[in-house]
């Protein structure tokens, strides 16, 4: 055998030398092995028995021995004990192994050394009220987190931080009330977090001061692709020292150099170990460009901690046409690397991201790692914008496109990354638009076997479309977007190159494949307490989402193009088909929907849009399947699928609501259709938690007067009641009156209203419900124009009809008001059968009344007769007219009780008062 030798890298006078020694137990063949730790001298030899003390030292030997023993391994040994960086270790091509020769810095076995972006301190603890203890640390000093024997604590806030409350561990309205504001000393060093006014993330905000009212003026940090809007509840204030009230709470005066804090009750000060968090990043590996990188380079089994928030030090850039801004910056951050590696370690209680890998990389792996309590970001995958061929932005949006060149036009972007086996949880403890793993202007990141809980937004994020090719497999993802809302625990957006263009259907499509590779996702078990598991939003095109175990959500398909739903297991949830376009290439075949609502349609013309859907099994536990009815077959739509038992192994998800194994027996009716089982083992890390059980819940309510379609100019008006609806309009509110639909042949669509619209504001004046609108309209003379703001595409446009000349008919619901407290509204399924849309106001109580205002001159009444109902006053403009006797042996509806003409133009108010009978009913009116 022959014999391989060691060499170790030791210091002679001023110089380093290299030096053969014999081979060690831990040390590659043929490798150089240099060993560091914390309690050994730089001036050492490198060895087991005399290391370096610095990673700095270390590394300068690494580099002395890439460049003179080429095709040698390198292995850093680096030994237990904690090394405080003043400066991030930064590592170029001139620390790149060879793929023969690589370069590792790893832990000694067994031991588990921490690189820490913070100081320890020494503090001299004395009395200053209230249980506040202060102590004399040094002026200047720049940090945002203090740690107590290794726990972060809590930088002094408003309101207090409560763990059982989800979001910012808690909020208040007030936390920047001038009230409050007035009690500060220095309001300049107060620090605002919040959700962005539609819960899309957060949105952050410095106080520079106060204006002359006492209001804080406020500095946005740009943590938000969609804009400064801060939501008006979701916020809170820290790093205020008035605010320090809470055990665990800590405030640093910077000019004074003095460090308050209130202790958590049982803690010895004198014996605990304090830090900071300082350096905003550890590892820093940066090549000179694509064409210089660093190479074969591996980092495994550290302990990555104590970073510096990113939050309000570094600059946000918004990302693409997504909804995700993000500083550039973390713990580990790659740039223009080949074959990095980084592994087997904790990342724990950093400030911003973990892992950055930014612009060009090529073949990265993060692997074996845990990821907890991260204060942005686990891993993110981010390419430049050079990168990408005529971006589109919110503040710019393209028309068209020029450059059909598919692809990227640079090197500047990750492709080949693989996050495999990391266990992460907890992330965006400060920042609010994360996640687990992100990917933006990227191809063929592999995200796979990872175990990904608790977040507040998504656990997986696919910002765009820029460049496909993902891969995301065999993760166990729950309890994700846990403090904003509209998003999936797996998101997706493709505004690219095709979905803002001014187009039709047919041209988007012929752009739908130049930027998109094929994305899959399969194979993962998701679990949301909301709509949907996988949101696949706004254009996201070219995903085949295969074999996944979907619990208590669905997924959902919005203005896309090719999308194959197959052989998934939806349980308690289904497929959201949101504004399709004609001929979109989707095809949802060969799924189980364990639900009794497994289709939830908005703004889709299936007609149109041509989809395949079919040899689907459908079960409700022996209850009715809504949807799948002979209409929908009709439209050759799940002609071969079968609502039946899919006869589940073992115990059902009725009753046993935590069941995870959801293998089909072998005589199953879903085999016959094609469905395949799923295997059931190998979602996530080994050994780390599982998903909570499911939490059944009810459909959309639709049997409610919000669900109701009111008719307008011949569209179908309703309210926004449904969640549903309003991502579907990507509004961050329920205000509005929504067009349900306007078929072109409508006088609606002919003056410029479009399906999915909705109606914000007429004249000026704010739509907040359904009478803020009709009440508005009724007073709007005939022939006479009305200006309306309009929320379309994810924007405000204006359009201006024209009242009708010849009357127009009003329902019940539309604009009337209704005094007493006996009134009832009632639909078809509670008696209202029969009325003009389906519907009428009922009361029984003698004295009840209706008021409704118009313009015009004329008007009919048009109710339900029955026998028991009788008398009606009638006041026009506040006189009594007529009594009107609405009694009849037989009930008939829509019958025509009371007519005027002849009125003089302009607005006139009709009232009517229940006088005598057992019921009186409120059906329409047509006005003239």
């Amino acid at each position: 055998m022959r014999a391989v030798t060691a060499v170790t890298v030791c210091a002679l006078g001023a110089g380093l030398a290299l030096v053969p020694v014999q081979p060690t137990a831990s040390a590659a063949p043929s490798s150089v092995t240099i060993h560091v730790d914390p309690s050994g001298r730089d001036a050492g030899q490198g060895t087991a028995a005399r290391p370096f003390r610095t990673l700095e030292h270390a590394q300068k030997a690494a580099r002395k021995a890439a460049k003179e023993l080429r095709n040698r391994p390198i292995q850093v040994v680096v030994h237990g004990g904690t090394y405080h960086l003043a400066a991030p270790l930064t590592f170029t091509a001139a620390d790149s192994g060879t793929a023969d020769a690589p370069v590792r810095y790893s832990a000694a076995p067994g031991e588990h050394p921490v690189l820490s972006g913070g100081r320890s301190l020494a503090p001299q603890w004395t009395p200053y009220a209230n249980g506040i203890q202060v102590a004399d640390i040094g002026t200047g000093l720049d940090f945002d987190g203090l740690f107590l024997d290794g726990a972060r604590q809590t930088l002094a806030r408003y309101p207090n931080l409560d763990p059982k409350t989800a979001i910012l561990g808690g909020y208040a309205e007030d936390a920047i009330s001038r009230q409050r504001v007035a009690g500060w000393k220095n309001p300049t060093t107060a620090l605002v977090r919040g959700l962005h006014y539609g819960m899309w993330g957060g949105n952050s905000f410095k106080v520079t001061g106060v204006d002359t009212a006492g209001d804080p003026t406020l500095q946005w940090v740009g943590d938000n692709n969609r804009g400064s809007g801060m939501h008006s509840t979701y916020r809170m204030v820290e790093n205020v020292f008035e605010e320090l009230d809470a055990p665990g709470e800590w405030f640093y005066d910077k000019p004074a150099g003095k460090l308050y804090f209130l202790p958590p009750q049982g803690t010895d000060l004198a014996a605990a170990r304090v830090e900071t968090a300082e350096q905003d990043e550890l590892i820093r590996v940066r090549g000179t460009d694509a064409g210089t990188p660093v190479r074969h380079l591996a980092f495994d089994g550290f302990t990555y901690t104590r970073t510096h928030r990113t939050l309000f030090n570094q600059p946000y850039e918004k990302l693409q046409l997504g909804d995700w801004a993000i500083a550039r910056a973390g713990a580990v951050h790659l740039k223009n690397t080949e074959d990095v590696t980084v592994s087997g370690s904790s990342f724990d209680q950093l400030g911003g991201n973990s892992v950055f890998i930014d612009g060009y990389n090529s073949r990265t792996t993060v692997s074996g790692n845990e990821f907890s309590r991260s204060g942005a970001t686990d891993v993110a995958v981010i390419g430049n914008r050079d990168a990408v061929r005529e971006p589109s932005t919110w503040d710019s949006m393209r028309s068209s496109i020029t450059d059909t060149t598919p692809g990227p036009q640079s090197e500047n972007y990750p492709r080949d990354i693989t996050v495999r086996d990391n266990y992460m949880h907890d992330n965006g403890q400060f920042e609010k638009q994360t996640s687990g793993v992100q990917i933006s202007m990227s191809r063929r990141v592999t995200v796979d076997g990872n175990t990904i809980h608790d977040g507040p937004r998504a656990c997986v994020d696919i910002n765009d479309g820029t460049w496909g090719g993902h891969v995301i497999e065999n993760n166990d993802i729950f309890n994700c977007v846990k403090e904003t809302s509209d998003h999936g625990p797996i998101n997706a957006w493709g505004r690219d190159r095709f979905w803002p263009l001014a187009a039709d259907d047919a041209t988007k499509k012929s752009y739908a494949k130049l930027d998109a590779d094929t994305t899959v996702i399969r194979h993962n078990r998701i679990r949301h307490s909301e709509h949907w598991d996988i949101d696949l939003d706004d254009g996201s095109s070219n995903y085949l989402v295969e074999n996944n175990l979907l619990l208590n959500g669905g997924v959902k398909l919005r203005e896309g193009f090719h999308r194959t739903v197959r052989n998934n297991i939806f349980v308690n949830g289904g497929g959201h088909f949101h504004v399709w376009y004609a001929d979109n290439g989707d095809v949802v075949e060969k799924n189980l929907f364990i639900t009794g609502d497994p289709y939830d349609l908005i703004q889709v013309d299936m007609d149109r849009s041509k989809p395949r859907i079919d040899n689907n099994l459908f079960w409700n536990n022996g209850k009715a399947v809504t949807d799948v009815d002979d209409a929908w077959r009709a439209k050759g739509l799940d002609t071969h699928s079968v609502i039946a038992d899919p006869k589940f192994t073992g115990t059902s998800p009725f009753t046993d609501w935590g069941k995870l194994d959801y293998t089909v027996a072998p005589d199953s009716p879903a085999l016959a259709l094609g469905f395949t089982n799923i295997p059931m083992t190998g979602f996530g890390k080994a050994g780390s938690p599982t998903p909570p059980p499911l939490d059944w819940r009810l459909p959309a309510a639709q049997d409610t007067m919000d669900a109701l379609a009111e008719t307008l100019l011949g569209a179908r008006v309703t309210r926004i009641y449904s969640d549903e609806i309003k991502s579907s309009t990507g509004l961050t509110d329920t205000d509005g009156l929504y067009l349900q639909s306007a078929p072109d042949t409508s006088d609606a669509y002919r003056q410029g209203l479009r399906g999915n619209d909705v109606i914000r504001a007429i004249e000026g004046r704010p739509v907040t419900d359904r009478n803020s609108f009709w009440n508005a309209w009724n007073r709007t003379a005939p022939g006479a124009q009305v200006t309306l703001t309009v929320w379309r595409n994810q924007a405000s446009t204006q359009v201006t009809l024209r009242r009708p000349v010849d009357g127009e008919q009003l329902n019940n619901t539309s604009g009337v008001v209704y005094a007493g407290a006996g009134w009832d509204w009632k639909n078809a399924s509670r008696g209202g059968g029969g009325g003009y849309l389906d519907d009428v106001h009922a009361t029984q109580a003698q004295g009840d009344s209706f008021q409704l205002t118009f313009n015009g001159t004329a008007i009919d009444v048009i109710t339900q007769v029955n026998s028991d109902e009788g008398e009606v006053d009638l006041y026009l403009d506040g006189v009594l007219v007529t009594t009107i006797d609405n009694h009849n042996d037989t009930r008939v509806h829509q019958k025509t009780v009371f007519s005027t003409s002849g009125l003089t133009p302009g607005e006139h108010t009709l009232k009517g008062v229940m006088k005598t009978g057992s019921y009186f009913i409120v059906d329409s009116f047509k006005t003239r």
